[in-house]
């Protein structure tokens, strides 16, 4: 058996111990030279990455942010202080489910003329058996049953940052009213003052039996204070708004009024209201044709009231469509149950408060604004801000998301955008989307503050 000198032994050992030492320092090298590289991007100037963000969209904001300790802190300090923020974005459609139970809901973005399915449920836009109501600041406001019939928790949802407000005192139903009733508790559209971690956010809401708005102070409250319409003498309640501190309530009084309540002057007791100027009437007026069993209407109105690009402006809007339903089909409060074929949009009309004089002024122009329509929350934006294809904000620009009881094979989501200086209307299809189409569209616009 040959034997390794005891020499040359130790000779291999010292090589090995150089070579595993050597790449050691090599491993360390590159670490050092990756660090190297990593602390060159964390110490960018704040001012210098406070000029990429203002660049950014939401998406990438929020990416950015995470690369590294020192850039989340800059963007932590930014958001706190609302002095930069994302590039503004098209809001984006809400879609929930009417079988709540049972399917999932859905957002979708408007890009480029077409559709796109962005975000599922798995990133942070609440469960299908929250009911969702509006928005207000990136904060979306959902409801949940407590006890069925009973009463309902209200809480504020924001899906980008997941921060979640509850609003202590949950909502219950006149207990004067009818049981039957009052065991089938629903709220329609909900809007907010302001974002919920204000102290002075005001959260409204009006019952589906169109006679009773209930508000609250999110932050002071303990319970809610309810208006009954029979008190302003308003017959029933069909819209509200909440405009420099004020509620805009649109009824459907004979005199074509609107009642405005001081929220600020009440206390325990509802504030008695101001009759405001008479709402613009439609011209000319919807004309209806009977054949055989159905009934054709011809330049029927959907109102919208919405406040304009930073709460600055008060808006009412009428849009006109043609529609055909069956006679028998309609129900409570004249609402048509089921239509024969979906309805089409034929016009807009976007009318503006004059608050020194109460009454509405059309307008022919919209100017820099973009409006879009929806039963739960509109939004008007500034076309020049808007981050966006320039196909999609063109002058005089109105989108709508409407949804329609429809039997199939009609549509009963209606996405579309109309212009307000020819009136032509371009349709989004979703038919290849594969998505529930028996859901009620809303207009939400997230935001991380």
């Amino acid at each position: 058996m040959l034997t390794v000198p005891s020499t040359m032994h130790n000779m291999e050992e010292d090589d090995d111990e150089g070579i595993v030492e050597g790449e050691n320092k090599g491993k360390q090298n590159m670490l050092i030279g990756k660090d190297e590289e990593h602390s060159k991007w964390t110490h960018i100037p704040s001012d210098i990455l406070e000029m990429i963000m203002g660049r950014l969209t939401l998406t990438d904001y929020l990416g950015t942010s995470a690369v590294c300790s020192s850039w989340s802190a800059t963007f932590a300090e930014a958001i706190a202080n609302k002095h930069i923020k994302p590039l503004p974005e098209m809001p984006l459609v809400f879609l929930q489910p009417r079988k709540k139970l049972t399917l999932a809901n859905s957002v979708l973005s408007i890009k480029a003329e077409e559709i796109c399915s962005v975000i599922n449920k798995s990133t942070g836009i609440p469960e299908s058996h929250h009911v969702y109501h509006g928005s207000v600041e990136g904060w979306m406001i959902l409801s949940i049953c407590l006890f069925v019939g009973t009463a309902k928790i209200i809480f504020f949802l924001n899906p980008v940052t997941s921060d979640v407000v509850i609003v202590p005192s949950p909502l219950k139903f006149p207990s004067n009213f009818p049981i039957p009733r009052r065991s089938n508790l629903n709220m329609g559209r909900m809007v907010a003052s302001s974002s919920p971690k204000c102290e002075d956010c005001v959260l409204v809401g009006f019952f589906n039996d169109y006679e009773h708005i209930a508000y609250c102070r999110v932050n002071y409250d303990k319970s809610w204070t309810m208006i009954e319409a029979k008190q302003g003498g308003a017959g029933i309640f069909l819209d509200v708004e909440i405009f420099n501190g004020k509620l805009y309530v649109r009824t459907n009084m004979s005199s074509t009024s609107m009642l405005v309540y001081d929220l600020q002057d009440s206390t325990d007791n509802p504030p008695k209201p101001i009759v405001l100027g008479n709402v613009p009437p439609i011209r000319p007026l919807p004309e209806l044709v009977t054949h055989e069993n159905q009934i054709h209407v011809k330049g029927d109105v959907i109102r919208f009231l919405t406040t304009g690009y930073a709460a600055e402006e008060l808006l009412l809007i009428y849009l006109f469509n043609n529609y055909v339903f069956e006679t028998g089909s309609v129900g409570y409060m004249n609402i048509i149950n089921q239509y024969t074929s979906s309805p089409q949009v034929t016009k807009c009309e976007v009318f503006k408060l004059d608050t020194r004089s109460n009454e509405w002024v059309k307008l022919d122009h919209l100017g820099d604004r973009v409006i879009f329509l929806g039963y739960d929350k509109s939004f008007v934006m500034s076309r020049t801000l808007l981050n966006c294809s320039e196909e999609l904000i063109t002058e005089n620009s109105v989108y709508f998301a409407l949804h329609f009881s429809c039997p199939n094979p009609w549509m009963k989501i209606q996405l579309g955008r109309i212009c307000l200086t020819d009136n032509k209307v371009k349709y989004f299809s979703l038919e290849e989307l594969g998505l529930e189409l028996d859901a009620y569209p809303s207009w939400f616009l997230p935001s991380a503050w």
